[in-house]
């Protein structure tokens, strides 16, 4: 019966694995294809402001994040109705308070970055928050079974439409614009909400499981935010620790700088983010079931787990870290060429990232999640003092290397943390690190990148 179990439990993993990487790898073609394509209908400045865009909004979703979908997915009750739609209802107020600070702060962040357009757009924007509130709980209850098959589709076939809309709107406008931003940024506004109103509607009737109403049991609001508690802190940790970045980075760099190394970050990360999305989405519910009904192999399967995304991760890092100046220049025209050697650099910082990285869900699996609070601080505090440190010294280049080293100068205390709870595997991290500093120091000296 327990092999069964086990058995049962590791073809929903693998199967749900499969999924969740062939659609990820589908979506990522896709944008890549269209950034190709919207490059030459737009202009970088374009770029640079929805970078902006979405990271406001990005870190208002995080910075209120209470744990809702992590609930479902590894509370015991997380399959009932009333925790279901106690859930949902919290998603949708949630989804409206997003929307009111967006509309109130959005001429305060048009005036910091000196961006009058930002008055208008963040509040479209700010819409996709609400429309995102009404999402089924199917979704997290299909992350929590294993079930990715359906919850897939739905979002490649969303976005698929979602970036045929922007390139339409992109095509049938390109003769009137003659700003850089003014008109050309609506064809990523547009489409971005289209594609969010689809989804929504397709998470309610494509999906199996409870149809949400409205509801209310204090039960469910206690366990949620008993556990969201601290999500809600290494949420927001997590965003200023990430995506957070690029607020302060958009200090130090121009509208045009900002939009290169928003393509060569994007592009460093295609195929890490496929794993961290894989550790998100079938990982950490796996690690939650075995810790709940087999603890003592989680040990075993979190060095299967890492070796994996180390693995993958490493060689698509190596890639760009010796040849992501000549594949930049093959994809894009001559004004992106300066997104090569930025993305050459953020490749020898992913080296680092990938083992960082790969312990993704395993303290939130084991209620560690304090711990998993403490690495994004310290992240946050090395990140500001890098990025400072770089752009006084360096100007521009110095803040495109501070970013590409936070994660080698985050490992230690990684390091640390994670041997405090019994996780660190320092017999895999060590020697690759060792591998990946001889291979960095060696590309970067030959570089010549500060002249």
């Amino acid at each position: 019966m327990e092999q069964a179990k086990k058995s049962n439990l590791q073809k929903r993993a693998i199967n749900s694995g499969i999924w969740v990487i062939a659609g990820y790898g589908l979506q990522q073609i896709l944008r890549l294809a269209s950034n190709l394509v919207l490059t030459r209908l737009l202009f970088p400045e374009a770029f640079g402001l929805m970078a902006i865009i979405q990271t406001v909004l990005m870190g208002l979703v995080m910075m209120s994040d209470i744990g809702i979908q992590p609930s479902i997915v590894q509370n015991e009750r997380g399959h009932e109705p009333a925790f279901l739609n106690t859930a949902w209802t919290l998603q949708i107020i949630q989804g409206f308070l997003i929307f009111m600070v967006v509309l109130i702060s959005a001429p305060f962040f048009a005036d910091f970055y000196h961006q009058p357009l930002l008055t208008t757009l963040l509040p479209v924007v700010g819409v996709g928050a609400i429309i995102a509130g009404f999402n089924s709980t199917k979704l997290a209850s299909a992350n929590r079974d294993l079930q990715m098959g359906k919850a897939t589709l739905i979002e490649l076939l969303t976005y698929i439409v979602s970036v045929v809309i922007t390139i339409a709107l992109a095509w049938m406008h390109k003769n009137v614009w003659h700003s850089p931003t003014h008109e050309a940024i609506w064809a990523l506004v547009w489409g971005t909400l289209v594609g969010n109103l689809l989804k929504m509607f397709a998470s309610h009737y494509c999906l199996p499981g409870v149809h949400n109403k409205i509801g209310w049991e204090k039960a469910a609001i206690s366990a949620i935010f008993g556990f969201g508690s601290w999500i809600f802190v290494n949420s927001s940790l997590t965003f200023l620790a990430g995506e957070g970045s690029k607020l302060l980075v958009a200090k130090f760099l121009t509208v045009k700088m900002l939009a290169f190394y928003t393509l060569a970050s994007t592009m460093s990360l295609i195929f890490w983010q496929a794993m961290l999305i894989l550790a998100v989405r079938t990982l950490f519910p796996a690690y939650s079931e075995v810790i709940r009904n087999h603890p003592e192999q989680m040990g075993k399967l979190l060095t299967k787990a890492r070796l994996i995304m180390i693995g993958s991760g490493g060689l698509a890092a190596l890639f760009f870290t010796f040849f992501g100046d000549q594949f930049m220049w093959f994809i894009y025209d001559d004004r992106y060429q300066e997104t090569g050697v930025m993305l050459r650099i953020l490749g020898m910082g992913s080296l680092a990232a990938v083992v960082v990285g790969s312990y993704t869900g395993v303290l939130f699996a084991k209620g560690k999640v304090s711990s998993a609070t403490i690495l994004n601080a310290a992240q946050i505090v090395l990140q500001v003092l890098a990025i400072l440190v770089g752009s006084h010294y360096y100007g521009e280049k110095g803040v495109i290397v501070s970013l590409a080293a936070i994660y080698w100068l985050v490992y230690p205390v990684h390091a640390y943390v994670m041997n405090q709870v019994g996780l660190w595997q320092a017999k895999i991290d060590l020697p690759f690190l060792a591998f990946s500093a001889i291979v960095t120091f060696f590309v970067f000296r030959n570089l010549h990148y500060f002249g």
